[in-house]
């Protein structure tokens, strides 16, 4: 039995969440007047953590565009927890949650290198056609990666 996650309902018939992680170091341009991490600057974080995801499942930005799909985020949530600094060491780990709907839901959670949490959160996605119509059943392509993974083909990482 899964734990419940905090920002999507758990399905227990659904497979478990995909999950990837990238690590990265504050850089100077993102930290403000008080030495911290600009709220501002979370969300490159987490596209940080979805292109690191891509990357190891084949759900690439690229991807997207080969097969004339555009998945832009119309929700997205941020928990700040900790102060992040300049020249920290993070980790983003990221995870993709089931959902039988056309979307995609990823939550996020962003550590320091000492395993603390500094901020977690989560995107949703829409699909859509380039003109912005709205996708209420997934393209072939991603019906097949999401048929891969029910099937349990990926890795666990």
């Amino acid at each position: 039995m899964r734990l419940k996650e905090k920002y999507f309902p758990v399905d227990e018939s659904a497979p478990a969440p995909l999950v990837a992680s990238c690590m990265r170091r504050v850089r100077f341009e993102e930290v403000d007047g008080l030495g911290m991490v600009w709220h501002g600057r979370y969300p490159s974080y987490l596209e940080d953590g979805r292109i690191a995801f891509g990357d190891a499942f084949g759900l690439t930005y690229q991807s997207f565009m080969v097969h004339n799909t555009v998945a832009p985020i119309v929700k997205m949530h941020l928990d700040y927890r900790s102060v992040l600094r300049f020249d920290e060491q993070i980790t983003v780990e990221t995870k993709l949650h089931w959902s039988d709907a056309a979307r995609l839901n990823f939550t996020y959670t962003l550590f320091k290198k000492n395993g603390e949490v500094a901020a977690s959160g989560y995107t949703v996605q829409m699909m859509t056609e380039p003109d912005g119509t709205v996708l209420l059943v997934l393209p072939d392509w991603l019906e097949t990666f999401r048929r891969k993974w029910k099937e349990g083909g990926f890795e666990k990482k």
